[in-house]
């Protein structure tokens, strides 16, 4: 298994977006391996400019993801990222994965706690105007 199948479920193919400092760790990478930015836009028939936008995270391109992880030897984007962000953290990349499972994990759970709540509100709204009752108004006319 690897490092990119531990931090996504089954159902969701994610691709993670680095930080700044985690983009310096990769163009770090590239660099130690003789890329710039300006060899690696030819390959990819881009622009110079649109290489860190998408090293940085500001940007998305599965193309230039996908040669840059082929580049650094690496199976997918994610595996760069992991590595980029276990450099920067100082923590193991199975620690990483496993606390990013636990956050999304935990936005999950607050989804649907809203949506139950939203539910809640709208059932008592209907059987209010089910018994005749009337209801106010909260919205605010600008």
């Amino acid at each position: 298994m690897n490092l990119s199948e531990k931090c996504s479920s089954r159902k969701e193919n994610i691709r993670l977006r680095p930080s700044g400092a985690e983009g310096k760790y990769i163009q770090y990478l590239l660099r130690a391996t003789g890329q710039r930015f300006t060899n690696l836009a030819q390959e990819t028939g881009v622009t110079p400019q649109f290489i860190p936008l998408v090293v940085f995270g500001q940007r998305r391109s599965k193309r230039i993801e996908s040669k840059i992880a082929e580049i650094l030897g690496k199976e997918s984007w994610n595996d760069v990222v992991l590595e980029a962000r276990s450099e920067v953290q100082k923590k193991p990349v199975e620690v990483i994965a496993r606390e990013m499972e636990q956050k999304r994990e935990a936005a999950r759970k607050a989804v649907a706690e809203r949506m139950a709540e939203y539910v809640t509100q709208n059932m008592e709204r209907a059987e209010r105007v089910v018994s005749g009752k009337k209801t106010v108004k909260t919205r605010r006319r600008a």
